[in-house]
């Protein structure tokens, strides 16, 4: 069956947004008719499409940026990498042994997203988390992909580090490995590890997320160092699928 040109000249230009999107972040009908050279009213036709398609979602009244759909896709990306499949085990064996709820987040181009989770129930009070939920500036999972932005598997804009996350924080992260994060507001506390690919480019953050008193600070606590241990064992079977279920 033969495509009608005008359908490859959308497809076209919706890459051409997607990609003025990766690289600014967030895109406006200013900036989305200037980048396709068409009309506001072009633009914004574009822009709702692609809205309703879950391409897109507003970030305020004016703004775009990357929808739930680009997430489902890039986890599905993640899921084919093998790091789903493989973290699962591994989470399940932390939250037993360290008694949190175990969280592994990837990145959908602004912010971490949840895209699996291994609940504790070993206490009546416990931390739940949903697959999905995006996480804020101040999460501990958001300071790792900040802090390795330059050794990741996603592209990152150029900008100012997530609050409260200074550069020193920041090369205290890239020393350890770990960053902690509590918040007072929300009585929850998060301590969080990157995990990496074969290629040794970061491609989710393994993290244990409970309420605060029960969280150590400590990055070398028993917490961190069980998280670590994770990550690596994560990273190693991607690399070589046929270890898993040996160690």
């Amino acid at each position: 069956m033969e495509i009608a040109s005008g359908d490859l000249q959308v497809v076209a230009r919706v890459v051409q947004l997607l990609r003025l999107l990766a690289a600014s972040d967030t895109i406006d009908l200013v900036s989305a008719a200037e980048e396709l050279g068409v009309g506001k009213s072009t633009a914004h036709r574009y822009l709702a499409s692609m809205e309703n398609h879950g391409l897109l979602q507003r970030r305020d009244r004016n703004r775009y940026e990357f929808g739930v759909l680009l997430a489902e896709l890039g986890t599905t990306a993640l899921s084919r990498l093998g790091v789903l499949d493989l973290a699962g085990p591994v989470m399940e064996d932390i939250s037993a042994r360290v008694k949190h709820t175990v969280v592994l987040s990837v990145w959908n181009g602004h912010c971490p997203v949840v895209a699996q989770v291994r609940e504790d129930s070993s206490r009546t009070a416990h931390v739940s988390i949903a697959v999905g939920s995006h996480l804020g500036p101040n999460a501990a999972q958001s300071v790792i992909f900040w802090a390795f932005r330059d050794q990741s598997f996603y592209r990152f804009r150029e900008g100012t580090p997530p609050a409260h996350a200074t550069e020193a924080e920041l090369a205290e992260v890239r020393r350890t490995g770990v960053a902690v994060r509590k918040s007072l507001r929300d009585g929850v506390a998060a301590v969080a590890t990157p995990v990496r690919d074969r290629a040794g480019q970061v491609v989710a953050t393994l993290a244990v997320v409970d309420i605060a008193q029960f969280v150590p600070e400590e990055t070398d606590s028993p917490v961190a160092r069980a998280l670590v241990a994770g990550a690596e064992t994560i990273s190693r079977r991607m690399a070589n699928p046929l270890e898993s279920g040996t160690d």
